[in-house]
């Protein structure tokens, strides 16, 4: 079965409210199979110890408006491009 993704959203601008109660701010892109079975969550601007509430946000504020609810969704926190080191990014578990 072909899995092919595109990307649903790009650059999404969202608040979130870390555990120290600290707000955020973090962009998202959104990729998913053209089945809606699948979808890859790009985080952006979001350290990675913040991830889990920025991801917290997302699901309550965007995610249930975009994806179905039995879609199986991979979340990454990319790392900038920085002098001389590519860009990077970081499998984050869902259960954060």
């Amino acid at each position: 079965m072909n899995q092919t993704m595109h990307l649903l959203r790009r650059g999404y601008e969202f608040e979130y409210r870390t555990v120290g109660g600290v707000n955020g701010d973090a962009q998202a892109d959104l990729w998913v199979t053209v089945s809606g079975s699948r979808a890859v969550l790009v985080l952006k601007g979001c350290p990675v110890d913040d991830a889990p509430a920025a991801i917290k946000s997302l699901h309550h504020t965007w995610l249930p408006y975009l994806l179905r609810p039995d879609t199986q969704m991979l979340a990454l926190a990319l790392y900038p491009r920085r002098e001389g080191i590519k860009a990077r990014a970081l499998v984050l578990p869902l259960s954060a």
